[in-house]
């Protein structure tokens, strides 16, 4: 417990701020993916998956970590195969199409690993938007997808406008006037292509952070944040192995975005909401929900460029609060990692590269770090 003063500071701070994922070069090792994504890709095999499905599965992983988002990437491999290993997940797992309309369709993901599925749900999106202008896909009895970006952006270089939310596990994330978890963390993304400019990318749990990242914190021991957290005693926590709810990013507008979400993949998926999903995360069903929009089919796309060109363009000159963290644009960060971690090597904390060394070793799957 902390003074209300520091408290409004730290919430204050964390509505403008986004805590950064850890980099400590100390206890990271960089991998070119040449390297990685072939033992990503065997190890899943081993784990009777499909070659190509675990050429998707490891393109996505690798694709998270890319774009700067390492408690989705490879970080999550181990936590894969330990849920096929354990039955929660069908390594050779067939996504079912239970309603097959122009412009939406509603499909059972079979517990499949979700980045099999999840990109079958975007492809299919992509295809009905470029064909009737809008594309909706609805996909429950799934698993969790990892970054939401990635298929937003898949949607992106596919010239659609993309959005994607996503629930995983129960009920985590707090109500206005509550510390008890009343919706998920949800994960909400969006992505618009853009001519001459990367996409425009916004991803964000609906929680004032993702447990993803909470995790890598503590992985790297760093402390977690005061006043956001807390224990099933509704008691304010800074351990995470104690946390089971947090607050809502933004307060209500986090909550009101969550419970979107949470009924967008949830009942609409055939699913239920977070707060009747009582196993552990693994082992609950996940639901997906996609909506591609083709600009062509709604407006001049010209203009359309034009003007969000103008716009980012007139934002990005903003005067910033400080001139040593200039204003950013969603979808920048992202593309910069990208480039430095595909030239440098995707860096991974020394931990989680040891977990898969040991898992290819033992599967008897060669490693070259």
């Amino acid at each position: 417990m902390f003074a209300d003063d520091a408290r409004g500071h730290v919430l204050e701070h964390l509505m403008y701020n986004s805590i950064p994922y850890p980099s400590d070069p100390s206890q990271e090792v960089r991998l070119p993916v040449a390297q990685l994504q072939p033992v990503v890709e065997q190890l899943l095999v081993k784990h009777s998956m499909f070659l190509f499905d675990a050429k998707v599965a490891a393109a996505r992983l690798l694709e998270a970590d890319l774009y700067g988002v390492p408690s989705h990437g490879t970080a999550l491999l181990c936590r894969i195969l330990n849920a096929i290993d354990c039955g929660d997940i069908d390594p050779r797992g067939r996504v079912l199409t239970l309603t097959d309309a122009p412009c939406f369709a509603t499909l059972d993901a079979s517990r499949a690993i979700g980045s099999v599925a999840a990109t079958k749900g975007a492809e299919l999106a992509i295809a009905k938007a470029k064909e009737h202008g809008v594309g909706v896909v609805a996909m429950g009895n799934g698993q969790t997808l990892g970054a939401a970006e990635v298929y937003v952006r898949l949607m992106a270089a596919a010239g659609v406008l993309g959005i994607c939310c996503t629930s995983t596990g129960g009920a985590t994330v707090s109500a206005p006037g509550s510390r008890a978890g009343a919706v998920g963390n949800c994960a909400f993304a969006y992505a618009v292509p853009l001519q001459g400019r990367v996409p425009l990318v916004f991803d964000s749990a609906c929680g004032t952070e993702s447990w993803g990242k909470l995790a890598l914190l503590q992985r790297y021991g760093l402390p977690l944040p005061e006043g956001i957290l807390f224990d099933s005693q509704q008691a304010p926590v800074t351990q995470f192995e104690s946390a089971v709810a947090m607050l809502p990013a933004g307060g209500p507008l986090g909550f009101g975005l969550s419970m979107l979400c949470s009924i967008l993949a949830g009942p609409l998926c055939n699913g239920w909401m977070p707060i009747h999903k009582k196993r552990r995360t693994d082992a609950e069903d996940s639901q997906h929900f996609f909506l591609a929009l083709d600009p062509a089919r709604f407006c001049d796309v010209d203009k359309f460029n034009r003007e969000l060109q103008k716009t980012l363009d007139e934002i990005v000159a903003l005067p910033a609060v400080n001139p040593a963290d200039p204003v950013r644009i969603p979808g920048v960060r992202g593309a910069a990692c990208y480039e430095d971690n595909l030239q440098q090597g995707i860096p991974l904390h020394r931990s989680i590269a040891e977990e898969i060394k040991a898992r290819a070793l033992k599967k008897k799957v060669a490693v070259e770090w």
